[in-house]
């Protein structure tokens, strides 16, 4: 079966679509005990590939497939269904090949922090389809709660009072709640806010009139925030150009970080992770970025503290990040930081019929009503 990546004690749950009529067993997988069993799920939130192939990339097309390959960790899977929605998206400019290379490379993590201590907000942006982009915003945490940022702000959910209160309650993230926090890697970066002492909010705008109104909500939801907690600093997670500063030549004018700026007065840190990532093919990425092969999470800088990045006439990211291909899909790279490591998990001897998906849910957390801290479908056999 395919590795997993375990934290303190898990309980796998498996999903099959032909139970066995005898199904709890108990495996040990080397340092921990785990109880396994077998259970019915519904269609929803997480999807056999098969399903996925034949009946959503059918029916809700191309995006909407590749959410639900990230949701059940199928990076090779999701990777060419996004490419396919995005057919036609060219990148920016030709490439300077001499003058690229005279950016040097330093830790993306060490460099952001350096930075974000001297910022009150720090916007960073995902592909809301890249597990990779919420690892590493979770790798920040810790750091900028040392630089006293105590709030985060995210896009997945609506700006609900209740709905924060019963997120800080729990302590977890749950599917009853959010929309991309279904994906694994996103539910854990919640939970590892909650973990940290973050207060989590959401700011998403409901009821917007068009695209331009949604940036406006979104900025204002926000600054509502800011207003009840005057001075302290808070990290904003969104997805793809919301995170962009200035001017736009889109019907938005200003996406949420310009408008942020222009009702706080308040210029954030604004970091980009869209651009310089992997594709399904190395044709498809960003020029600049097939001249690369980063070890881990990068940025290029110049002598004199200048980051590298392409950006459209009158608009910027502040930072752009360029992340490490995965390497294995099965097992990718960027996975693997802190005391994450790979084991493997065999279902060998077990009456378990396979095809099924197998999710991990942290010791303590409400099964079927947490966001799994993994999710993966098995291998036929």
């Amino acid at each position: 079966m395919k590795r997993i990546f375990p934290l303190l004690i898990i309980t796998l749950f498996i999903s099959c679509s032909q139970l066995p009529t005898d199904s709890g067993i108990s495996l040990q997988w080397e340092d921990y005990d785990l109880e396994i069993e077998s259970f019915e799920w519904s269609p929803d939130p997480y999807k056999f590939s098969g399903v996925i192939k034949d009946s959503v990339a059918s029916s809700r097309g191309p995006q909407s497939a590749a959410w639900d390959y990230s949701a059940i960790g199928d990076i090779e899977n999701m990777h060419a269904m996004w490419d396919q929605a995005a057919r036609g998206r060219e990148p920016l400019a030709q490439v300077k090949v001499d003058s690229f290379h005279q950016y040097k490379e330093v830790d993306a993590i060490a460099y952001i922090l350096r930075r974000a201590a001297e910022h009150q907000v720090v916007i960073i942006n995902e592909g809301h389809h890249m597990p990779q982009h919420r690892v590493f915003t979770t790798r920040l945490l810790a750091g900028l709660k040392d630089l006293g940022y105590n709030h985060l702000g995210l896009e997945t959910y609506f700006a609900s009072p209740i709905t924060d209160s019963l997120l800080q309650m729990n302590g977890y993230p749950t599917l009853k709640t959010g929309f991309y926090t279904k994906e694994p890697q996103f539910g854990n970066l919640v939970r590892e806010a909650c973990a940290l002492g973050f207060d989590v909010f959401g700011y998403e705008s409901q009821g917007h009139d068009g695209s331009k109104e949604r940036e406006i909500n979104q900025a204002k939801n926000i600054q509502e925030y800011m207003i009840d907690h005057p001075n302290e600093k808070i990290l904003i997670h969104c997805g793809f150009d919301h995170g962009l500063e200035g001017t736009l030549a889109s019907q938005w004018e200003k996406a949420m970080a310009g408008r942020l700026t222009e009702y706080t007065d308040v210029d954030p840190l604004t970091i980009n992770q869209v651009t310089y990532s992997e594709r399904s093919r190395r044709e498809l990425e960003n020029p600049y970025y097939q001249l690369t092969d980063v070890e881990g999470a990068t940025v290029f800088v110049g002598k004199k503290d200048e980051v590298f990045g392409e950006y459209r006439p009158g608009s910027w990211f502040d930072i752009s990040v360029f992340h490490p291909r995965s390497r294995d899909f099965a097992a990718p790279a960027w996975m693997i930081y802190d005391d994450r490591r790979l084991v493997d998990l065999s279902l060998v001897g077990a009456d378990i019929e396979c095809p099924c998906l197998v999710l991990a849910y942290k010791d303590g957390e409400e099964i079927g009503v947490a966001v799994p801290y993994y999710v993966r479908e098995t291998e036929e056999e």
